[in-house]
């Protein structure tokens, strides 16, 4: 971002790294820059609860509602959480849906759009603040973290705005003020929700005229080099820019505000007449918070302090308002846990009550349960519960395979097929929360960094593996010879819609294919540009839309015949199906819908779980008390694989990206007439 830059440096804008408190998700972080108080954990939940009114700001005092209160014009575009906290406040606004996160250009464009008319004199007389919420760069941490091959372009473009934004309005304007801010970061990986320090500490520059003159940057000049730190220009908390926006644009300091006016602008005024008033203004409204806290009478005790007193004062009452904020009732924490303590008894003692004739298994059955309570004593323990899963995960097998060694009939190969599974999915994914990185390198990782003329062919190969099992199944376990050949033309469609979906996910994340193309193997190219040609489409996210599209429908009939097969078999055939075969045909369909919603480094996963899968039907279908082992080994690999795909407890590890693979909103694209896509011959002049 050289523009940004250029203004850091000419000291035209003031560099800030804000700390932004914990979740750090958008709802929550826009509470807290609009009203200056500390959210509430409840509100992540209502960051993705889309219906969801109850979190709207519309009483609440904040900067929002005292400009609203002095009528002040203001516009939004961008994300449409904007419209859910402040609903009616906005003089014109046009909100864009913030969960399609495989889009990187559509929500971002629908917000540049509208700067043609607000720039211009006419716009201009329209506005009194303008609110431009981008979310490009959010969606490209989410598909492809911040070394994503598509984060560089998206920040030149977020440099052209700054750059046309200054040149178009603010350079003609002495008494504007220009914030840009994020409002969260984003971990290793490109999430957000937790409390890391790559997370909570966002970006933030205000720019003006007024600040040219002044030193506010300490000599530190843009690009700083990075650290692991995040310890760049001087730090304050997230919060601390609503005193100090609504002081300099000159409106009350909205009454729940926690923050503290940022010093270093104290300089833009011109004496120690008006710093002091400033730094009174925030500390009297701090110090009503106080005394309403502790019930006590007000005290004129502010007036007479000199700047650095009501700068300590204004320090020790934000540390004691931010202490108090997040007190809790202990009485109803304590009756929870009582209540737990109650349930759990009683769970023993029917448990007890119901294997009294098989103490060994109900014994260790009790051991694994005593030990998973133990692990949440410690939030360190809880923040690496994967380490949990894969050793009950291990002895676990180890016990299903010693018991398998005292028969005769042993399957080795059986045996060993389960333990490279296993091995290869412990393998897959960084799992728990302190050493979930990608400089902690493992198959997933490396599978992402492979050179452009080896990397497709890896994957290729990869999605064959995992698609022709499936295949396999439908055509091993299904007898009859109509039946058959319908389900193996929708499988093979299947299999080539969902495999054309995942690679073009992993070529488009993992390369730039505008400036990589010519180093993609022969077949990849030629893939690519026949897609276009015949969908006769260019946008890659619209590519991938009507691909998941048609697996849907295909899918959805699969399914539906196959659920139908008892019935249409008995009707037209006059035979009926083994329940074997019936169960099987399921599994290796509901299996295409879960390799459609799973991250397209994660689909080879699923090698490893038929592996295992194999290996213990093979191993445990003779074994005594059957119902005990099959749901420890459900309960087992349903915990171990929420890790080993790449989850942990923190909320920055939860994947938005396939909670919205359904078609977008025909209203979310521009209107138009789809380009013809002209096919283009290097795609057959590769060989």
């Amino acid at each position: 971002m050289h523009f940004a830059h250029q203004l850091l440096n000419s000291g035209f804008g003031v560099g800030l790294t804000a700390f932004s408190n914990p979740p750090t998700v958008t709802l929550p972080r826009l509470k807290g820059i609009t009203t200056g108080s500390t959210p509430n954990f409840i509100d992540a939940v209502l960051n993705i609860a889309e219906d969801d009114t109850s979190s709207s700001l519309g009483d609440q005092d904040s900067w929002i509602k005292q400009m609203y209160l002095n009528d002040w014009k203001i516009n939004m575009f961008g994300d449409d959480t904007w419209l859910k906290l402040f609903p009616n406040y906005f003089s014109k606004h046009e909100g864009t849906a913030s969960f399609y996160v495989s889009d990187f250009t559509i929500v971002d464009n629908n917000v540049t759009r509208h700067l043609d008319y607000e720039l211009s004199e006419d716009g201009q007389a329209n506005w009194d603040c303008l609110i431009l919420h981008y979310l490009g760069l959010d969606h490209i941490g989410h598909k492809g973290g911040p070394n994503s091959q598509n984060m560089p372009g998206k920040q030149y473009e977020m440099d052209n705005i700054i750059q046309r934004i200054h040149k178009e309005f603010v350079m003609k304007d002495p008494n504007t003020l220009f914030v840009v801010l994020g409002d969260h970061g984003m971990n290793d990986i490109g999430n957000h929700g937790g409390s890391s320090t790559a997370e909570t500490s966002a970006a933030l520059m205000l720019m003006s005229q007024k600040f040219e003159n002044h030193n506010l940057n300490d000599n530190s000049l843009a690009p700083i080099e990075w650290n692991e730190d995040f310890t760049y220009y001087s730090r304050v908390d997230q919060i601390d820019l609503v005193p100090t926006l609504a002081t300099m644009i000159g409106l009350p300091i909205p009454i729940n505000n926690l923050g503290t006016f940022i010093t270093k602008f104290l300089e833009v005024f011109p004496n120690d007449v008006i710093r002091k008033n400033v730094l009174f203004k925030n500390a009297l409204q701090l110090k009503v918070l106080l005394d309403k806290k502790f019930n006590r009478e007000p005290e004129p005790l502010l007036a007479n302090m000199s700047i650095p007193e009501l700068l300590q004062f204004l320090a020790e009452t934000k540390e004691i308002l931010l202490k108090t904020s997040s007190d809790y009732d202990y009485k109803f924490i304590n009756l929870g846990l009582g209540l737990y303590t109650l349930i759990t008894l009683i769970s023993y003692v029917t448990f007890g009550l119901y294997f009294k004739g098989h103490f060994c298994v109900a014994f260790f059955d009790v051991v694994f349960f005593f030990v998973y309570a133990v692990n949440f004593i410690a939030s360190s323990m809880v923040e690496e519960e994967h380490h949990l899963w894969w050793f009950f995960t291990t002895i676990f097998m180890a016990f299903v395979i010693l018991k398998k060694l005292r028969s005769e009939n042993i399957k080795w190969y059986s045996i060993v097929l389960m333990m490279i599974g296993l091995r290869v999915l412990k393998a897959w994914n960084n799992s728990g929360q302190k050493h979930n990185l990608k400089s902690n390198m493992k198959l997933s990782t490396y599978l992402s960094q492979l050179p452009p003329n080896i990397g497709p062919n890896v994957y290729i190969i990869s999605l064959f593996l995992t698609l022709l099992p499936l295949l396999f199944m439908i055509n091993a376990y299904t007898k009859d010879g109509v039946y058959l050949k319908i389900m193996q033309i929708l499988i093979a469609m299947l299999s080539f819609l969902i495999g054309s979906l995942k690679m073009l996910s992993y070529l488009t994340e993992t390369y730039n294919i505008n400036n990589t193309i010519l180093e993609l193997p022969c077949w990849c190219i030629k893939f690519i540009f026949t897609t276009k040609k015949i969908l006769e489409l260019e946008d890659f996210n619209k590519i991938n839309n009507m691909l998941y599209n048609l697996s849907q429908k295909v899918w959805l009939a699969a399914f539906v015949l196959q659920l139908l097969q008892p019935r249409l078999m008995k009707l037209f055939t006059k035979s009926s199906v083994s329940s074997k075969s019936y169960f099987i045909n399921i599994l290796a369909i509901i299996s295409f819908i879960l390799i459609s919603q799973t991250n397209y480094l994660n689909v080879p996963i699923f090698v490893s779980l038929y592996l295992i899968l194999f290996g213990f039907i093979e191993n445990a279908q003779n074994s005594s008390i059957n119902s005990n082992i099959f749901n420890l080994f459900t309960i087992l690999l349903q915990n171990l694989t929420f890790f080993q795909f790449g989850s942990t407890n923190s909320l920055s590890s939860v994947d938005l990206t396939n909670s919205f693979n359904d078609k977008l909103s025909n209203d979310l694209f521009y209107k138009g007439d789809v380009k013809k896509y002209k096919f283009i011959e290097i795609g057959y002049e590769c060989e």
